[in-house]
């Protein structure tokens, strides 16, 4: 039945796509299409802000839209979509963050490029094409009915390091990627600490925890905060869960604060110690020079559900990853408690950076909407 069901949808966007261009004539126009949420995200604002400033004759449209994985979802998306199959047959260039149903299940128009900017640098836990048939993932059958990631020309990829694994996530050769960053690495090259700033320190240390969404699943918070209340006073731990996932209760009088609202680029400058595990946060705290540690309780149950690209513990940072939250503590306040300054390897943190980061942390922005715009400009011709 869900086959059917898929397949029915799949022959309505391809047809409603069909019948769209007979009545729609391209133009010099790039669509960038938000897939993470019902409204654009900062990259792309940021990346529509910079080719608009680049004062050429070319228009540029903003659209956003995420189907929720649902039959209602699918239902509500319905209009949206419509709306997206429409600009898209206008548009010669189409730049996406995630996939878009309306771009990879019909077959593409005539003389247009498909640039996948992905929405995320890193490639730490497996994503994509690589969950496939996973509890994380699609199953395989959704994934060919879908159409997942047909049709890009481009696909942004930050390192060497990591091209492998965007291989195999979206299924193309290596020819298809381009080594441009994504315009969020210039926010996080705006607050990176000179050197100078680690060489002491005052005060409580302020401990920013942003695990990795774990599917809904309980994340150990209270076994880190707990750790941290034993080990030593002069804490305060912010904790960053995502959205979807769940979190206990916090104490009253516990020093923890639990935010949702302030970006996490926002806190990188706040903070003197990110703790994270499976998140692309490893290698965005890195960029940003936070001393970073590894909160790793479950990573054999999460490499058996999901699957990870990067054990950290074999990374020149992997001395600062824990599978128990008193090691970790522990070590926080060894490395934090020197009157000399931290203690902290920093130039291990910096070789984690340059190994799967290769562009630099600033410029991206300008440099990805050239690229873009060179794009619409040779399709023209």
């Amino acid at each position: 039945m869900k086959g059917i069901v898929l397949r029915i949808a799949a022959a309505f966007v391809s047809a409603a796509a069909a019948i769209i261009r007979l009545f729609v004539k391209q133009e010099d126009m790039i669509l960038l299409i938000s897939c993470q949420g019902d409204e654009p995200s900062q990259d792309i604002l940021d990346l529509a802000a910079a080719i608009g400033e680049m004062n050429e004759p070319v228009r540029v449209d903003l659209m956003a839209g995420r189907m929720d994985r649902s039959a209602i979802g699918a239902f509500s998306f319905a209009g949206k979509l419509l709306s997206m199959l429409k600009h898209i047959a206008a548009a010669r260039v189409v730049v996406l963050d995630a996939y878009c149903p309306a771009v990879s299940i019909p077959g593409k128009p005539q003389g247009q490029t498909v640039v996948q900017m992905w929405h995320a640098p890193e490639a730490i836990k497996k994503f994509s094409l690589q969950v496939t048939d996973t509890p994380a993932g699609y199953d395989s059958q959704t994934v060919r009915i879908l159409k997942m990631h047909r049709n890009y020309d481009y696909i942004l990829c930050p390192a060497d390091a990591t091209r492998p694994f965007f291989e195999e996530a979206f299924g193309y050769p290596d020819s298809a990627f381009v080594k441009y960053g994504q315009p969020s690495l210039d926010r996080i090259g705006r607050i990176r600490r000179p050197e100078h700033d680690n060489e002491g320190h005052e005060g409580p240390l302020t401990i920013v925890y942003a695990p990795t969404f774990r599917d809904g699943a309980e994340v150990d918070f209270d076994g880190l905060v707990r750790a941290f209340e034993k080990a030593g006073p002069d804490v305060t731990i912010v904790l960053k869960p995502h959205p979807l996932d769940t979190i206990s209760i916090i104490p009253k009088d516990s020093t923890v604060v639990k935010d949702s609202a302030l970006p996490l680029i926002d806190w990188y400058a706040a903070a003197d110690i990110v703790i994270t595990d499976y998140s692309g946060v490893a290698v965005d705290a890195a960029a940003a020079g936070v001393a970073s540690y590894y909160y790793i309780y479950d990573i054999d149950e999460y490499k058996k559900e999901r699957g990870l690209n990067v054990d950290i513990r074999d990374e020149t940072t992997g001395k600062y990853a824990f599978e128990d939250a008193d090691g970790l503590a522990c070590q926080v306040f060894r490395d934090f408690s020197s009157d000399s300054g931290p203690q902290y390897d920093y130039q291990a943190l910096n070789t984690f950076r340059d190994k799967y980061l290769e562009v630099p942390l600033s410029g991206n922005t300008q440099n990805l909407a050239g690229f873009i715009l060179g794009l619409c400009q040779q399709v023209k011709k």
